[in-house]
């Protein structure tokens, strides 16, 4: 079968390799999609990754084998995969050892893939079975608003308009929440916004005045950061109004600058997101079976396996008009 691996040199290349068989407890899945994500990018040229490794860790299928011990599945079913050990605690240790794609099992770049029955989630027949990749992603976006306490009827700011800032505008309005400004440089962004049924849209330039224009002079309570730039958290900080949450989606690894006077006047709450937990995969599969998520505007392009290279290239570039791009084997 094919599979996108690491190659030498941080790079990507295409391998024939043998089918892999499920053990006690897993399963086989024929990957219809898979996702690229941020996180993908991020870490193909940081070394981590031991060559022959199989990114890609958002992904729907069917299942094509069970293994010994698994009941409640069978051939054929419609799954989407949550990409490591499906627990309601954060975990971290457990979520790398158990996680796919991510450099110690291999992911769904490929035709096919082993995973834990466990970490299976039933696609109704309402969701098409490509769109199923999107559950992952989305459950991002549904988990930091969690985490920013915000609820419904109070006014929040999202940071960014990319992949994890799109799907975070999208549960926010499957939530029901109508007092939302989104901040996003780029212009085609900022139209994407709209499309996606943001009220509010801005760009940096008077930036706190707009936010505070859309929002009929109140400050966001909660600011959910997912642009992954230095300048971002600082942002934030700036924007959320006394005694409120910044929830820090966006992936970055070096230093960022904070006004610790700032935060310190305001009282504000700084808390990482990491992932999702298994009632935002739920949630997830429900607003995509319910119609509420617009896929046609997430989903910007498809392609094989033997593009995937070309594909990362794209998404790196400043000014794509790429979004969410499906890897479909």
């Amino acid at each position: 079968m094919k599979v996108v691996a690491v190659g030498p040199e941080q790079t990507l290349e295409v391998r024939e390799v043998d089918d892999p068989s499920p053990g006690e407890g897993q399963v086989l899945v024929d990957v219809a999609a898979c996702g690229i994500c941020g996180s993908d990018l991020h870490m193909l040229p940081s070394g981590v990754l031991p060559e022959g490794s199989v990114l890609g860790h958002e992904l729907s299928g069917t299942l094509a084998g069970v293994g010994p011990g698994v009941e409640d599945w069978s051939e054929g079913d419609r799954v989407c995969v949550y990409p490591f050990a499906p627990v309601d605690e954060l975990d971290i240790p457990l979520a790398m050892a158990s996680g796919i794609g991510l450099g110690t099992n291999d992911g769904g770049y490929a035709e096919r893939m082993v995973c834990d029955a466990a970490m299976l989630w039933r696609l109704p027949e309402d969701i098409e079975l490509e769109h199923g990749a999107l559950v992952e992603p989305l459950a991002v976006g549904l988990h930091g608003i969690d985490v920013s306490g915000a609820e419904p009827g109070q006014p929040v700011c999202v940071l960014g308009c990319g992949p994890i800032g799109a799907m975070t505008l999208v549960g926010l309005r499957g939530r029901g929440f109508e007092d939302i400004v989104v901040v996003e440089p780029n212009p085609g962004r900022r139209e994407l916004a709209k499309r996606l049924g943001a009220p509010h849209v801005t760009g940096l330039e008077g930036v706190h005045e707009a936010v505070l224009g859309a929002l009929g002079g109140r400050a966001p309570e909660a600011v959910i950061e997912c642009a992954g730039h230095v300048s971002a958290p600082g942002l934030a900080v700036e924007l959320v109004a006394p005694e409120g949450t910044i929830a820090l989606v966006g992936m970055l690894e070096e230093p960022v600058p904070i006004s610790q006077l700032n935060v310190m006047l305001k009282e504000a709450v700084l808390r990482g997101s990491f992932a999702y937990r298994p009632r935002d995969f739920d949630e997830a599969v429900t607003l995509l079976a319910g119609g509420r998520v617009p896929v046609g505007e997430l989903v910007t392009s498809r392609h094989p396996l033997e593009d995937a290279s070309e594909c990362f290239a794209e998404l790196r570039r400043p000014g794509t008009e790429e979004l969410k791009v499906l890897l479909t084997p």
